[in-house]
């Protein structure tokens, strides 16, 4: 990417949620250009960004749904995507999948022991991505449902 690109937010949001981890502090750079200044989107930035990628997330967890028999890696890692971003609101960084998925799971009050089999067995993955939807949908008015 370029300079330009980092300027206007011409990014993607995962590169926007690095660099707003970066000018927080709470990353590191491994490496870096001597004098090289990068910007620093604030949380509120990378909220709102993180927002459509939820929006996303939510709808291709009913994408691979609708297919039948779902892509149980395609499923897992967009179930815990969703996760992430939730937690994100609350100002939680996991980057682990199942980290994530084991944190929003303890905070919903759900059994986290479908986190384990999801990755093989297609019942534990879609019972998963609902209990993670399910957990979006919460967050919403009421009257949007």
């Amino acid at each position: 990417m370029t300079r330009a690109e980092c300027r206007v937010g011409a990014i993607t949001s995962r590169l926007l949620h690095v660099l707003a981890l970066i000018g927080s502090g709470s990353l590191v750079p491994l490496w870096s250009t001597p004098g090289l200044a990068l910007p620093a989107p604030d949380a509120a930035t990378d909220v709102a960004v993180s927002l459509r990628d939820g929006i996303q997330a939510a709808i291709e967890i009913r994408r691979q749904f609708l297919k039948g028999s779902p892509d149980l890696r395609a499923l897992y890692k967009v179930t815990a995507l969703l996760a992430k971003i939730q937690l994100r609101f609350s100002g939680i960084e996991c980057p682990s999948d199942s980290d994530a998925l084991t944190v929003l799971l303890d905070a919903t009050r759900q059994d986290t022991s479908l986190i384990t089999t999801a990755r093989t067995e297609p019942l534990a993955a879609e019972a998963l991505a609902l209990l993670v939807l399910q957990a979006w949908l919460d967050t919403l008015p009421r009257e949007t449902r």
